[in-house]
């Protein structure tokens, strides 16, 4: 079995610069509604599928999956199924 070797200094900035910018989000969060903040998780969730998908050579329909999404989350959503 392989063994992952890193180098920590070369990293450190960029984990500096994720912690620095994820404290700006968090903080950011806090100031909208709930109802925004659910547009915010639909939002990031379906980009994240659409490029995992895309990876896979497979496109999904943004809308569709956005619609999924409310639905697993108890939002309101529309009757559009997720389709390549």
């Amino acid at each position: 079995m392989a063994t992952l070797h890193y180098d920590m200094a070369a990293l450190e900035a960029m984990e500096r610069q994720f912690l620095l910018l994820s404290g700006e989000v968090i903080g950011a969060v806090r100031h909208v509604s709930d109802g925004e903040r659910d547009l915010l998780r639909i939002e990031s969730l379906s980009n994240e599928a659409v490029k995992t998908s895309a990876i896979e050579g497979e496109m999904l329909d943004r809308l569709s999956i956005q619609s999924s999404l409310r639905r697993q989350l108890g939002l309101d959503a529309d009757n559009r199924d997720v389709k390549s």
